[in-house]
């Protein structure tokens, strides 16, 4: 790599993985109790009316997926660094077991037709 990629590639990827964290720590840190964890982690406040109802935890439950999101990126970036490659994978496999198990939940236990909470 040349000497400008070596810099600006662990700044990048420094950048999507904070932002990412910060978005997954805030959305962590309004959860009450493990209902709203497992409503979170199955996609139940999705909607605009689950996210406007009593006890949710609102907008920023949508923002927890974007924040996994963002720290992908930033550890697929840290994969191209040598020194961070191998954590950088791990952490890349956990964030895409986690999304894989928690699509997967939400496709098998649908609420087409249910009233939000």
């Amino acid at each position: 790599m040349k000497a400008r990629a070596h810099i600006a590639l662990p700044i990048v990827a420094s950048i999507f993985s904070l932002i990412g964290l910060a978005f997954v720590v805030g959305t962590l840190s309004r959860v009450r109790d493990l209902d709203q964890l497992h409503r979170l982690l199955s996609y139940d406040y999705m909607s605009f009316l689950d996210s406007q109802a009593d006890g949710a935890i609102g907008s920023i439950a949508s923002d927890f997926f974007t924040g996994i999101a963002l720290i992908l990126v930033g550890s697929i970036f840290f994969t191209k660094i040598e020194k961070t490659s191998q954590p950088a994978r791990v952490v890349a496999a956990i964030l895409f077991v986690l999304v894989a198990l928690s699509l997967a939940y939400a496709c098998s236990n649908l609420r087409v037709g249910i009233k939000p909470y």
